[in-house]
């Protein structure tokens, strides 16, 4: 059984060397006086907060979940899009790259981070600690006749079981129905959804009988009075570690993270200046938001990518890919 609270004091003693490092940096950034509109994920909502705040830019971040931050940015009515998947293409259940071509977006894809999605559980529950694939996807199916512990494992307890979770229209309810689920949009209906972070982590935290998924930063970074009551469950005996999301051990779950700038947004010098800032203090400024970094070498790769104003999707369309995120910038 692994706490947030075990969590954030590992990733904390890292944020303190972060915490140096971006202040130094932000001391020669160029500071932004226009306001910068961001839609898009509220898993990354967080990252981009944290170093717009720290380099002193001036941004509007509208949390509305992913594909609903895509619709809103193939529309061309933001410059920015924070996702948690790779934007859908051809044969996903809205082809959003075809969307930004009908309407004349082209855009550049940076990945900035990785997510340790994650099955979270009320403190209380010490039995669920681990739980496998198998017995998560009897939980969570369209359908599913599991309303008590016990339908799970008869050693479990004969108690109500309560689903809490992302609502359509985030990347995470994507990547958790189509890994967990076996079917990207299908779940159950009878759960309880949100896009608001510490909401979630609220009805977890007073819920003892509560069961839920969301992004691992999110996770670890709810509120002390809420995240002292809530853990994590290991899937196959995995836990959602930094280490076991950067070595590939945490799979299907890991993901990677990414903002999405418009090419025509970025011909303006503010958000330039805010992406540059963004791309260069991003390894550093994770550890405080409790998310987990690329490989080390991801970094200069993705950089050169908005020097170079490489515009597409590496990922063909596919969110769901488990091609290794250095494959694929590598392969451009």
């Amino acid at each position: 059984m692994i706490s947030a609270n075990t969590y954030r004091r590992s990733l904390l003693s890292a944020s303190a060397v972060a915490l140096a490092l971006t202040a130094v940096t932000a001391c020669s950034s160029s500071q932004a006086d226009s306001l910068i509109e961001v839609s898009g994920s509220s898993t990354v909502a967080p990252i981009t907060e944290a170093i717009a705040q720290d380099g002193g830019f001036s941004v509007s971040v509208t949390a509305e979940g992913t594909a609903d931050g895509f619709a809103r940015f193939c529309a061309g009515e933001t410059p920015i899009n924070n996702a948690s998947e790779a934007i859908p293409g051809s044969g996903q259940r809205t082809d959003f790259v075809a969307m930004c071509a009908e309407n004349g977006v082209e855009f550049i894809e940076l990945p900035i981070a990785l997510d340790a999605l994650s099955v979270v559980r009320n403190e209380a529950n010490s039995f669920a600690a681990d739980m496998t694939l198998t017995e998560l996807r009897e939980v969570w199916s369209p359908g599913s006749a599991v309303t008590r512990w016990s339908d799970i494992r008869p050693d479990w307890p004969d108690e109500p079981i309560n689903l809490y979770g992302r609502p359509d229209g985030s990347g995470t309810f994507d990547y958790f129905t189509h890994f967990v689920v076996g079917e990207s949009g299908e779940i159950r209906e009878d759960y309880r959804a949100t896009d608001d972070m510490s909401e979630l982590a609220r009805w977890i935290a007073e819920d003892a009988n509560a069961l839920g998924f969301m992004g691992v930063g999110n996770y670890l970074a709810a509120d002390e009075e809420f995240r002292d009551r809530i853990s994590n469950v290991a899937v196959d005996g995995v836990a959602p570690s930094r280490s076991n999301a950067q070595d590939g051990s945490y799979v299907p779950l890991t993901r990677p993270l990414f903002i999405y700038v418009s090419a025509t947004a970025a011909a303006d010098e503010s958000v330039v200046a805010l992406v540059e800032y963004y791309l260069r203090s991003v390894q550093s400024m994770l550890p405080r938001v409790f998310f987990y970094g690329l490989p080390e070498e991801a970094y200069p790769l993705v950089q050169q990518r908005f020097t170079d104003r490489a515009t597409g999707t590496m990922f063909d369309g596919d969110p769901f890919t488990d091609r290794p995120i250095m494959e694929v910038l590598q392969a451009e």
